[in-house]
């Protein structure tokens, strides 16, 4: 009853209102600038007087290109629209899984961190960031671990941290325990997750939560299956995300009224993703899956609860 009490559940008739809301296709506002630090990847946009900046972390095999991703880009557009700035790099490995070092918590030690540290100097130097100007953190999966992990550490050392965004992972063992993690953080998840499953996060916000920090927790719910969820991708008009609709019927994982009838999730996803899809949408062929991994609320990042992160933000951001 404890978990129940303090989960905040999106119902379908609320998600359906914001997908009525949100057919046009997501694009960059304004068209952010890339370029390189020390060799990694940045992507990045810092107005003439930031509200705040918000650091991105990509999960496992991600990259600096995270920022780009249209749900990703839907979060941006929101919190540019209230001053925030932004700066999406990659994680140093860049040969294995590609993941954030979510293990060490030193800013010498731990090479993430420490490049962090650099760019976040560069960018005091080189932008109208300043060094008192308030840092928020969002990350998905690997990278909400590392979120939990940049956040804390960077407090620690003095930086101006404010508030954190872990989605769909748990906090990073150096600050799991019980009063460790006191930056204010908004866990997420999906009740469909089999990555990283839900209970597990839900177990990071209990923690934070009862030892005071302010903390909140949202739950994807699975949705049915809709046209208009494909709508939201650049290049899909109304016609095409009919064929999109109508593909994944015939998968199978939907019937004609957009209810999952395979049972195993695991399975529907996978039937999902491999899904053959008329050629003219074969250029969005990645946001298409990642739109339908949404549907099924499992392991993907979302824009369902962008509203309230960036009320959660302000609160700590002037």
């Amino acid at each position: 009853m404890q978990i129940v009490k303090h989960l905040r559940w999106v119902g379908l008739a609320a998600v359906a209102v914001v997908l009525a809301a949100c057919v046009t296709p997501i694009t960059p506002q304004p068209p952010p600038s890339r370029s390189t630090f020390e060799g990694f990847d940045v992507i990045s946009y810092v107005p003439e007087h930031p509200r705040g900046i918000v650091y991105l972390f990509h999960g496992t095999g991600g990259s600096a290109n995270f920022a780009q991703r249209i749900e990703t880009t839907d979060v941006l557009n929101r919190l540019i629209l209230r001053g925030y700035g932004f700066v999406s790099t990659s994680s140093t490995e860049r040969t294995g899984d590609q993941r954030w070092n979510a293990a060490d918590p030193s800013l010498s030690t731990n090479p993430d961190l420490a490049r962090l540290t650099r760019l976040q100097a560069h960018l005091v130097a080189a932008t109208p960031v300043e060094a008192n100007t308030p840092l928020v953190g969002v990350g998905m999966s690997n990278g909400a671990r590392f979120v939990t992990l940049w956040g804390q550490a960077f407090k620690n050392a003095g930086y101006p941290v404010k508030a954190i965004w872990a989605s769909h992972g748990r906090t990073a063992a150096p600050f799991a325990g019980a009063g460790q993690l006191t930056v204010p953080v908004v866990f997420s998840t999906s009740e469909n997750d089999f990555t990283v499953p839900p209970g597990g996060v839900v177990g990071s916000y209990l923690t934070a939560h009862n030892a005071g920090t302010p903390s909140e927790i949202y739950v994807s719910r699975e949705r049915k299956l809709n046209a208009a969820q494909y709508e939201r991708i650049p290049g899909i008009d109304p016609e095409k995300s009919k064929q999109i609709y109508f593909s994944l019927v015939h998968s199978g994982v939907w019937d004609g009224q957009g209810n999952r009838v395979v049972s195993d999730v695991q399975d529907a996803a996978a039937s999902a993703l491999s899904a053959p899809m008329p050629a003219s949408v074969a250029p969005q062929r990645a946001e298409i899956n990642n739109e339908s991994l949404l549907i099924l609320a499992v392991h993907q990042f979302t824009a369902e609860y962008a509203e309230q992160v960036i009320a959660f933000f302000n609160r700590y951001v002037p």
